[in-house]
């Protein structure tokens, strides 16, 4: 089985993986191709990165290899609140030891490009590249940050299924934005209702820690990493500022080269899924320009970096992270644990622990929005309008179910351009200038501090049940993307 077994006193993870071979083994490797390894975006699993796999580019030219994280997919684990992005990149590492994978391009969407950096910077000798694929900001912007918070209780403790496709739904415009094709939003919510429903909502909380208690990596980190990066960025995703990354360049200072792209007219959160071919066409781009290993002094490299213990090995990378956050005592923790490269604080590791016990309690007899063949009962798209959603025209009527025939009717009312509009047009063109359509750049915005997220933790402490924050959700969670910071929501929600 693809799977690879981390078990020590304190932990336990066993985490799944699959490969472009045709047995799923990495012993049969091509040596002449150099080796890719992709992480999938935060919330799905490595099935959602097959567009990459199945790009003839990539699939013909790389050793490709999937890795699930312990908290997805088809990976398990003994969860524990210490549980953090180094802990993800520990994991990554112990992977690479066991299977002994030469050093590889990593391929890193959304919150795990935190990972892959934490990785780059404590195993520098196994990364030859980055490539980041939306880059979220160090820790999550504020209107974001309230919106997630309340909806993942609302997805956890919905109690039916209006209630839970309606939290899907404000996913859906955070993570793939107000355009995804409408059999792409089907597809990512029936992965959601088989595995992370109300059933079983340890999972999604899980994930949840990973984004709400994430910290930003220090500048020293930072200027850790030694290989080439290369980012591609969606220009208009709210949950993914684009100046976060402009920032993060200038902190790369001991990359030696880093290279930014631009995703033009994209606000897709899942930038890996929505617009796969256009991520393609760049990591293709990127790689074909890197230098390709498979020498013989290179397999002599690599057989020297697996000749040394296992303990040994992951021990270096624990001195190297002591080293960074300028604490000698994490030098003497057992490095043979995964655990021991965790970073979060007594508070965080206390509150993961106590949020997760609650989510555990009673999940089993929680609302499932499976039929009794183990399948979504319906489509997303199928859903009966509701009085929440609004029409074209900006306004909700329950009375209304056929969106289709509200465009035919805008599209009826909507006047005719004239020969004098386009005749400007035209004119506007020559003078070089271009007419901006569609939603223009978010505004600038602030991420969390470490203060919003205690308030925010203390918060959700205090929550017992679904049914205080599926009220205020139904209120307008939408709405919390431009609404109040966290702090500011405490005293309507802390009893």
């Amino acid at each position: 089985m693809p799977f690879v077994d981390i078990v020590t006193k304190d932990d336990y993870a066993s985490l799944w993986y699959w490969t472009n071979t045709y047995n799923n083994n990495v012993g049969i490797f091509d040596p002449a191709r150099p080796v890719l390894v992709l992480l999938h975006p935060s919330g799905l699993d490595s099935s959602w990165m097959q567009p990459q796999v199945e790009d003839p580019r990539l699939h013909n030219n790389y050793n490709i290899i999937m890795f699930d994280t312990r908290v997805t997919g088809k990976s398990k684990c003994r969860y524990s609140g210490k549980h953090d992005l180094w802990v993800t990149a520990a994991d990554l590492a112990q992977a690479f030891y066991h299977l002994r994978l030469p050093p590889a391009h990593i391929f890193a969407p959304d919150l795990y490009c935190f990972a892959a950096m934490r990785f780059a910077a404590l195993f520098p000798d196994l990364c030859l590249s980055l490539i980041l694929c939306n880059v979220p900001p160090p820790t999550e912007v504020r209107s974001v940050f309230a919106t997630l918070e309340e909806l993942n209780h609302m997805w956890g403790f919905a109690e039916d299924l209006e209630s839970y496709e309606y939290a899907c739904k404000e996913f859906l415009n955070v993570f793939c934005g107000p355009y995804a094709h409408s059999d792409l939003q089907d597809e990512i919510v029936a992965f959601w209702e088989v595995f992370c429903p109300p059933f079983r909502r340890a999972y999604s909380m899980a994930n949840m820690n990973l984004v709400l208690n994430r910290t930003p990596m220090e500048q020293r980190e930072l200027a850790s990493i030694t290989c080439p990066v290369f980012i591609i960025q969606a220009e208009k995703s709210a949950a993914h500022p684009f100046h976060f990354v402009e920032q993060l360049k200038q902190d790369l200072t001991g990359a030696p080269k880093v290279t930014v792209v631009r995703s033009h007219g994209c606000g897709a959160g899942y930038l890996s899924v929505v617009h796969a071919s256009v991520v393609n066409k760049s990591l293709f781009s990127f790689l074909s320009a890197q230098p390709r290993p498979g020498s013989s002094e290179d397999r002599a490299a690599n057989q020297r970096i697996y000749a040394i213990p296992h303990r040994e090995f992951m021990a270096a990378g624990l001195r190297r992270l002591a080293h960074l956050k300028g604490d000698a005592e994490i030098k003497d923790r057992n490095p043979c644990s995964s655990l021991s490269f965790s970073c979060a604080t007594d508070d965080i590791v206390r509150n993961q622990e106590e949020m997760m016990a609650k989510y555990v309690e009673g999940q089993q007899q929680s609302f499932s929005p499976l039929g009794p063949d183990g399948r979504p009962i319906r489509k997303f798209s199928e859903r009966n309008s509701h009085w929440l959603e609004a029409g074209y025209d900006g306004f909700s009527r329950s009375e209304i179910s056929n969106k289709k025939r509200l465009g035919e009717a805008d599209k009826k009312k909507r006047p005719k351009p004239s020969r004098n509009d386009a005749e400007k047009e035209k004119k506007g063109q020559a003078d070089g200038s271009t007419a901006v359509s569609g939603p223009s750049n978010p505004p600038l915005e602030e991420t969390v501090t470490s203060e919003d997220q205690q308030l925010a933790r203390m918060r959700r402490g205090n929550l017992s049940s679904g049914h205080v924050v599926e009220q205020r959700v139904l209120k307008g969670a939408a709405s919390k993307l431009t609404g109040p910071s966290p702090g500011q929501a405490l005293r309507s929600l802390i009893r």
